[in-house]
C-alpha cells in the first residue's frame, strides 16, 4: 500500500485557523491565506503529545483498523500506557475525525496555488474534490470501517459537523460568495456528491479510480445546474443513501 499520503498527513501540523468561520452561515467568509509549516522542523518536546498519538496512530490503520487497537498499538512506539489514549481520546471517533481534519487541511494546502488557473467555480470544486479523494486513497480499504463508525447514533452529530465544515471550506475555496438559501442547498448537493464519489471509490478496481472520477464529474455537472432547488438536493440525498446502503452491505458492516 501506497503510504506517502500517510506519512504527509502525519507530518503536517494542524492548523486551528481552518474551519466554519463564524456561526452565521449567510455572512461572507472573511479571506484568510492558508500557510504551511510541513517545511518546519518541529520540536518532538514541544509537540501536542495527543496530536502525536493520533498521528502515529494513521499509520497503523491499515494494520489495525480504525480501532482503539491503532491507537494502543501507536501509544506503545511513542513509548506511552498502552490505555493512555482512553484519557484523551474517545477511540475510533476521535481518530477518524483526526484524520479528516488532517486530510481537508492537505487538502487546502495542496490546491491553493492552483485554483487561481482555474476559470470556472465547478472546474475549481473539482480540482478540490479530486484531491480531497486521494487523501483517502491509502486508506481506502479501511474507509468503509470509518463510515460504518460514523454512521452509528452517537457519532452522527460528529460527522455532520465534519461534513458541513468541508462542504463549506470547498465552497469557499472555490470561490462561492453565496449569502442566501442557496447557502445551504450548494452545500447540502456537493456533500452528497462528494461522499457519494467516495463511497464509490471503495469498490472501485479500474486504473488509478478513473472510475470513481468519472463519476465525481458526473455528479459535479449536477452541481453546477443547482439553483435553489430542493428536489435536485434531495435527489443527491437519496442516491448517496443507497450507495452507502450498499457499500456497508457489502462489506458485512450494516
Amino acid at each position: 500500500m501506497n503510504t506517502s499520503i500517510l506519512r504527509r498527513l502525519a507530518s503536517t501540523p494542524l492548523r486551528s485557523n481552518l474551519g466554519v468561520r463564524h456561526q452565521n452561515p449567510m455572512h461572507h467568509y472573511h479571506h484568510r491565506t492558508l500557510t504551511t509549516t510541513s517545511n518546519t522542523q518541529e520540536d518532538p518536546q514541544q509537540r501536542d503529545p495527543v496530536i502525536a498519538l493520533l498521528d502515529h496512530a494513521l499509520t497503523k490503520v491499515p494494520t489495525h483498523g480504525w480501532t482503539t487497537h491503532a491507537l494502543t498499538a501507536a501509544a506503545t512506539d511513542l513509548g506511552y500506557s498502552p490505555l493512555s489514549h482512553t484519557i484523551a481520546t474517545k477511540g475510533a471517533p476521535t481518530l477518524i475525525s483526526h484524520f479528516l481534519d488532517r486530510a481537508l487541511d492537505n487538502t487546502l494546502i495542496e490546491v491553493d496555488d492552483q485554483l487561481h488557473e482555474l476559470d470556472t467555480t465547478n472546474d475549481r470544486l473539482r480540482l478540490i474534490c479530486r484531491t480531497r479523494l486521494r487523501q483517502t486513497m491509502p486508506l481506502v480499504e479501511r474507509w468503509p470501517e470509518a463510515v460504518a463508525v460514523l454512521a452509528l447514533p452517537q457519532n452522527v452529530p460528529l460527522a455532520v459537523k465534519q461534513l458541513g465544515r468541508m462542504s463549506s471550506e470547498f465552497w469557499f475555496a472555490a470561490g462561492d460568495q453565496s449569502k442566501n438559501i442557496d447557502w445551504y442547498a450548494r452545500r447540502s448537493a456537493l456533500a452528497a456528491a462528494y461522499v457519494a464519489a467516495e463511497l464509490y471509490m471503495c469498490e472501485d478496481r479500474s486504473p488509478g479510480y478513473e472510475a470513481t472520477f468519472a463519476f465525481l464529474d458526473r455528479r459535479m455537472h449536477g452541481i453546477q445546474s443547482l439553483e435553489n432547488d430542493c428536489n435536485k438536493v434531495l435527489g443527491f440525498a437519496t442516491q448517496f443513501s443507497r450507495n452507502f446502503y450498499n457499500i456497508l452491505s457489502s462489506r458485512g458492516l450494516f
